[in-house]
């Protein structure tokens, strides 16, 4: 042995010189050889590969949407929050500052400093050549100091003048300008194949860019393994939340990357073939051969009824996950849900705590005296039907630092951006009996009260954001007096609260926007239990893409995962019956769509393209007497030809199978086009303005028209029911005022003409 050591190491130094290749060991089998250097040159070129490297940056949330951000000594530091994936490992971090010193400041007295973690890690100096200009200057940050989760924050020091210092003086401030951000540069790193880590590696809550996760079928997947896919995609949208989630599809083609791969004994992916046939419902994990790294969440079964429980087992909980695989024994599905009980949604039958509506109780906290306002997310129900009604009653309770000055200190109350009411702040430094409002709701009656044209009335949407802003005035005692400044802290009571119950739940359909927002009527049921998706025959990889994206939407907006779906074809009709119908693929993929051409508010193909004429109710007179019906019915009675460029739609009308139920078509002219709706529905501005039953998008152009029939969905009291039809139709009113009136006169008169003939019969006269 010690013979053939010192040969070893002979020959390692002669290789080290430069050794003619030719000097080799000469192997007992050239077969054996070659296999066993074969076999040894694979790990060994695996592991000489150098892992992928990417990067990207982080900015201060105060700068999203607006060049520059102001900081003062006296209000609470910017903060950059942001994260490491757990299958990352960082190489550099580099934090780029651009910033502003006012010019009245003194150098040698004022700076930023640079905080991570709440350890200083540098000083942004001020210097007289600088002043009044924009500079620029980078960090470095030690990735050992980087954690799963960070923080970077601004703590701005300033003085402009050396006696009689005024803190909130006008001279003290510093801009921080659009471009200073914090750019990670991180590298992959291998993990375990683990179901415990699960939602990681396919979902990350530290990545905050839009989710991307890739889903693989087979050649030609069945309408059961959608289901599957759909329900597990929706619990993807639901931890993704405000990401914008987005599913692409591969049919019998592995990515690279993370994905998520679904297989039975009938259905399987090409690199799956080998696989010994499935005896039930499993998950696993297993690294992904396309670029031997990332992860694959496989999901496998026997049949595509072993997906499905799979499915549930994973997105509610059931299976006690852990190694590299969790075969599926017992599974019970979850009862179904009841109407308008998502847990995303504000409760509809009692009031509501704020501590409910936020994810943690620093949300409701704030510092300074002009501190950012506290911001409380709001979804409602689209179909609540507010109309006539005095407002939304909120018990507000606040505490704050008591000021010195109470005269100037406000809270200001908003709601979407407008104003609702303003608080005087007292000295006892917590919300009294003024803390009692009430959110006005836009009133279109003809009878309300005047008195609520004060008070300033907003639209409730499907998402809305209510603001508390607190505003602290200072006490000065004068020039050269000692002027002292609070440690101004406020916060809104997690015990507050707001109250939506009693409302009727009632709307005017088709309405886009109801489902653009809130993927509403669908997600009446946050399972979507009364809810079947409608494919092609031929299904494609972009119909399965827009029918995933659209469930994670729909997860997003309920905080459920859609365990009650149902996935069916053009020729189920059996299943349509008392459901609302979501019908996903070109026009020309759906021919059922021409059984209903009466009622399909747009023909986007075909050489009969165009829209119909808008019909609501009462029509046929109100349009005779109302401009405003017949322009809009102008407006939907035109044409929009396809041309050249990619055409998609979004059309809504009533089920032709249930008087009440609805039908949203997500459709094209051409299969390819129809991923379009999917770019429309993730720009939230253009999503703000879908109205109607018909959306066109054509080449990076949307418009919302309202066309075809009209119907309503929900219930009304009886009286609500009768005026509220009559509300926007003011000369019909007038003119049934006017008959009432005559036909009052009318009986009035032959009222007392009954009784004076009676008493002329009495009198004998």
């Amino acid at each position: 042995m010690s013979s053939l050591r010192l040969l070893g190491t002979l020959l390692s130094l002669l290789g080290l010189l430069g050794a003619s290749p030719a000097m080799t060991f000469a192997a007992p089998s050239a077969g054996s050889a070659n296999a066993a250097n074969s076999a040894s040159a694979a790990p060994a070129a695996a592991s000489a590969a150098p892992l992928p490297v990417s990067k990207r940056s982080f900015s201060f949330p105060a700068l999203d949407g607006r060049p520059q951000m102001r900081l003062v000594p006296t209000d609470g530091p910017p903060a950059i929050g942001f994260g490491l994936r757990a299958d990352e490992k960082p190489v550099k971090a580099v934090f780029r500052i651009r910033n502003t010193f006012s010019p009245a400041l003194i150098p040698e007295q004022s700076h930023i400093r640079v905080l991570l973690n709440q350890e200083v890690i540098g000083i942004v100096q001020m210097s007289r050549q600088t002043a009044g200009k924009q500079t620029s200057k980078e960090f470095e940050l030690d990735p050992a100091l980087l954690r799963h989760y960070n923080n970077l924050t601004l703590e701005f020091v300033g003085h402009y003048t050396n006696e009689c210092e005024d803190p909130l003086h006008s001279n003290l401030w510093t801009d921080i300008a659009k471009g200073s951000e914090v750019e990670l540069t991180v590298r992959r790193v291998q993990i375990e194949d683990d179901l415990a880590l699960l939602p990681e590696p396919f979902f990350d809550k530290q990545e905050l860019v839009r989710f991307r996760l890739p889903y693989v079928f087979a050649a030609k997947p069945s309408y059961a393994t959608l289901k599957a896919a759909g329900i597990t995609a929706s619990w993807f949208g639901k931890l993704a939340g405000w990401r914008n989630s987005r599913f692409p599809a591969h049919l019998d083609a592995l990515p690279a990357g993370h994905a998520v791969v679904f297989a039975t004994n009938d259905e399987r992916p090409a690199f799956l073939a080998a696989e010994p046939p499935f005896s039930g419902p499993s998950l696993r994990v297993m690294t992904n051969p396309a670029d031997g790294i990332s992860k694959l969440l496989v999901i496998t079964g026997a049949d595509a009824r072993d997906l499905a429980v799979a499915a549930r087992s994973l997105v509610l909980g059931n299976a006690a996950l852990s190694g590299k695989r969790a075969d599926i024994r017992d599974s019970t599905i979850a009862a179904r849900r009841k109407p308008y009980d998502a847990p995303n949604w504000v409760r509809v039958d009692r009031p509501m705590k704020f501590g409910e509506l936020i994810e943690s109780p620093q949300q409701l906290q704030v510092y300074g005296h002009v501190p950012e306002p506290v911001k409380v997310s709001l979804r409602i129900p689209p179909d609540l039907f507010t109309w006539r009604s005095r407002g939304v009653p909120v018990d507000l309770k606040f505490r704050y630092t008591p000021p010195v000055r109470t005269i100037d200190s406000m809270l200001g109350m908003s709601i979407n951006g407008e104003l609702v009411q303003s608080v005087n702040l007292r000295s006892s430094g917590q919300g009294g009996e003024s803390a009692r409002v009430i959110l006005p709701l836009l009133d279109a009656g003809l009878l309300g009260d005047s008195r609520e044209l004060l008070i300033p009335a907003f639209k409730l949407g499907s998402r809305n954001e209510l603001q508390y802003a607190f505003n602290f005035s200072y006490h000065s005692a004068g020039n050269c007096r000692d002027t002292q400044i609070e440690n101004i802290r406020a916060m809104i009571d997690s015990d507050s609260r707001i109250d939506f119950s009693g409302y009727p739940h009632y709307a005017e359909m088709p309405h886009l926007g109801y489902f653009s927002t809130a993927g509403y009527p669908f997600t009446k049921y946050a399972d979507l239990s009364e809810t079947v998706v409608v494919m092609p025959e031929a299904v494609s990889a972009s119909d399965i893409e827009v029918m995933l994206s659209l469930m994670g939407r729909m997860g997003e907006s309920t905080g459920h995962p859609a365990t009650h779906v149902q996935v069916t074809g053009p020729k189920d009709e059996a299943q349509f019956a008392n459901r609302d119908l979501l019908v996903i693929g070109a026009e020309r993929q759906q021919a059922f769509l021409g059984k209903w051409r009466s009622r399909v508010p747009a023909v986007i193909s075909g050489p009969q393209q165009k829209v119909l004429r808008s019909e609501n109710t009462l029509s046929w007179f109100s349009g005779l007497i109302d401009n405003a019906v017949k322009d809009r019915s102008a407006a939907a009675n035109q044409k929009h030809l396809r041309g050249d460029g990619p055409l998609a739609a979004m059309l809504g009308f009533e089920s032709p199978y249930t008087a009440g139920r609805s039908v949203v078509a997500v459709t094209s002219a051409e299969t390819g086009d129809i991923a379009q709706a999917l770019d429309t529905l993730e720009n939230e501005q253009i999503v703000k303005t879908l109205h109607g039953s018909v959306v066109l998008m054509h080449g990076g152009v949307v418009e919302s028209l309202f066309a075809g029939k009209t119907y309503a969905v929900g219930k009304l009291p009886v009286w609500t029911a009768i005026w509220f039809p009559l509300s926007d139709q003011p000369v019909l009113l007038a003119i049934m005022s006017v008959i009432a009136v005559l036909v009052f006169a009318f009986a009035l008169w032959r009222t007392l003409r009954a009784v004076a003939a009676r008493r002329l019969r009495e009198t004998g006269e």
